[in-house]
């Protein structure tokens, strides 16, 4: 398995290129430190930090991640199972074939609503299996006229960002993105301008990736016209403002990120805000999320120490977001490495491991961490077998 890492990746290109560290520091608006750093494999480069380093030798981050080889280690379409189905479906829409009686639109509403949860558990296997039914059903309803046609573009929007997600988990990265295409052209036509934001939201994602931070904010901010101050428009708020924390903590700003999850947590306080969202489904404004974000914006900065300190101020237990529980340790990991503690390090990762398997293993962030622990001075003795569990051996 040719799992060499950000570090040798990052090196060779550079090389190749005829880019100094020094220059790459400049092009790339970060420390020569840092840059050292991440090439001798002491430091496990942020995600912030590969975008913007992607972006200064000409390539796309997951170039930096080795994601198309990484891709292609994964399950088949046997392995995951609803998959194949999924494709066909989203693939169907001017041609769907759905099977039995015709559904109404209430019971595809309820079945979207457990689905979500289904996501929020971690069960994406039978969301795609359902999800790939649900599309051909409603493939047909839209067609109806309004008012049921309308409802049914809102019913169809959310299926298709649950479908997004759930290909997203199981790295068929081109179905994610179709679908994502999708429900981002719908949204002006499903008669809710909160649906406008939600796809806002889905899309900001790309800014993330491609380390375009202050267009991702932009744009959130435009979503924020479509929002209102109803109860499910300060849940929608409360989504918007940990995105742009996000957005804001990878462009370098810890204090405006934390201005947004201020933000956040006012809104969470002022009113008791129900969950799960629905019609929203897929969201989670929860208080949980926002600790999740609150703890993790320091070490999108490269700071560990700080994120270590928030850590220990807080609790994050939550049986019904194992997803967001997980990647609270995935972050934390990446903190204790920063700050120098690599049996803490390993100790955050086996929690991740053990609360959310799934995506702990398929997390690029997670092989990084594990490739700077096993270059340490004095790698945890444990290393090794999370490094196999996880499919890392080089």
């Amino acid at each position: 398995m040719d799992d060499i890492g950000v570090a040798t990746r990052l090196q060779t290109l550079r090389k190749l290129r005829g880019v100094t560290q020094a220059t790459l520091a400049q092009r790339a608006h970060v420390s020569l430190s840092l840059v050292k750093k991440v090439e001798q494999g002491s430091a496990p480069p942020t995600p912030a930090f590969v975008a913007q380093a992607a972006r200064a030798l000409g390539v796309k981050p997951g170039y930096l991640y080795g994601t198309e080889q990484y891709d292609a280690r994964e399950p088949s379409w046997n392995e995951a199972p609803g998959i194949a189905d999924l494709r066909t479906a989203v693939d169907a829409y001017d041609d769907p074939q759905p099977a039995g009686e015709p559904l109404p639109l209430e019971y595809i509403d309820a079945r979207l609503t457990e689905i979500a949860g289904q996501v929020f558990r971690l069960r994406y296997d039978q969301a795609a299996a359902e999800l790939a039914g649900l599309l051909h059903h409603l493939y047909v309803l839209v067609a109806e006229p309004d008012p049921t046609g309308v409802l049914a573009r809102a019913a169809l929007h959310d299926a298709y960002r649950l479908t997004a997600t759930v290909a997203g988990r199981f790295r068929q990265l081109d179905l994610a993105a179709t679908a994502s295409e999708r429900h981002i052209q719908l949204a002006p036509f499903t008669g809710d301008p909160h649906r406008v934001a939600v796809s806002a939201f889905h899309r900001s994602s790309r800014h993330l990736q491609n380390g375009d931070y202050r267009a991702g904010l932009r744009l959130i901010e435009r979503a924020r016209e479509h929002v209102d101050s109803t109860e499910t428009g300060r849940a929608l708020q409360v989504q918007l403002d940990l995105r742009s924390a996000v957005l804001a903590a990878r462009a370098g700003d810890l204090p405006e990120a934390d201005e947004y999850l201020q933000e956040a947590r006012a809104l969470q306080e002022a009113e008791p805000i129900p969950l799960p969202m629905t019609p929203y489904r897929g969201l989670d404004s929860s208080a949980t999320n926002t600790l999740v974000h609150w703890v993790a914006a320091p070490v999108e900065l490269g700071d560990g120490t700080e994120s270590v300190r928030r850590s220990g101020l807080v609790e994050i237990v939550d049986r019904d977001r194992p997803e967001r529980v997980g990647h609270y340790y995935i972050d934390l990991s990446r903190a204790y490495v920063l700050h120098g503690d690599a049996g803490r390090a390993l100790e955050a990762l086996d929690k991740a491991r053990r609360i959310d398997p799934h995506n702990t293993r398929r997390h690029p962030t997670v092989r990084e961490t594990v490739l700077a622990l096993a270059k340490g001075k004095r790698p945890p003795e444990a290393l090794s077998d999370f490094a196999t569990w996880a499919g890392i051996d080089s």
